[in-house]
């Protein structure tokens, strides 16, 4: 702090003005995987901070109300990305964040992603179960039009299977091998 301005000493202001680039870009990051922008900023700030910090300062450096603080705190809670750190002799509870990165991104992936490959893959199984199941005794049209969805809804399915079998070697390992997903997708075309 410059104490004639009461303003930030340049180097001051340079290190919040790049936190506040950072949490913003994180922030954006966040929105587009469906998470709460909030979330991205209170994380960056934490992530960059050197020291745990409490509520009041994650607002001051966030700009973000109490009340979207506190729930991006809750929220970041239960993903295991943010944690609740004790100062001995302090009353206010102060957060850390988790620097673990690829932890970070691997846990969305196996928590969320996977999830949602599993339910695709359960409806489209129902699918080709109806259609498995429909009457036989139809006319010829009937039959061509089941069996033209039994085979795209197949390569669709098969399409899921592969996706779900990359995520979860990718949430697990960090690497996966796309040549498959490239397989099944030429074989979706035709």
């Amino acid at each position: 702090m410059n104490p004639a301005t009461s303003e930030p000493a340049p180097d001051e202001a340079a290190r919040q003005q790049a936190v506040g680039l950072v949490a913003e870009a994180i922030g954006e990051i966040m929105g587009f995987w469906n998470f709460k922008p909030s979330m991205g900023r209170v994380w960056s700030v934490l992530y960059l901070s050197a020291a745990p910090l409490d509520a009041e300062q994650i607002e001051a450096q966030t700009g973000l109300s109490s009340g979207m603080v506190s729930t991006s705190l809750t929220e970041l809670l239960q993903w295991g990305v943010v944690r609740r750190e004790l100062a001995p002799g302090e009353r206010r509870r102060l957060f850390v964040a988790e620097t673990d990165i690829w932890m970070l991104v691997a846990r969305v992936f196996r928590d969320r992603e996977l999830r949602m490959v599993a339910r695709s893959i359960e409806q489209l199984e129902a699918a080709l179960h109806l259609l498995d199941h429909d009457g036989r005794g139809r006319d010829p049209r009937a039959m061509h039009q089941s069996r033209f969805l039994h085979t795209r809804i197949s390569r669709i399915l098969e399409l899921a299977r592969t996706g779900h079998r990359l995520i979860e070697r990718f949430s697990r390992t960090g690497s996966a091998n796309l040549r498959p997903l490239r397989d099944v997708l030429a074989a979706v075309r035709s």
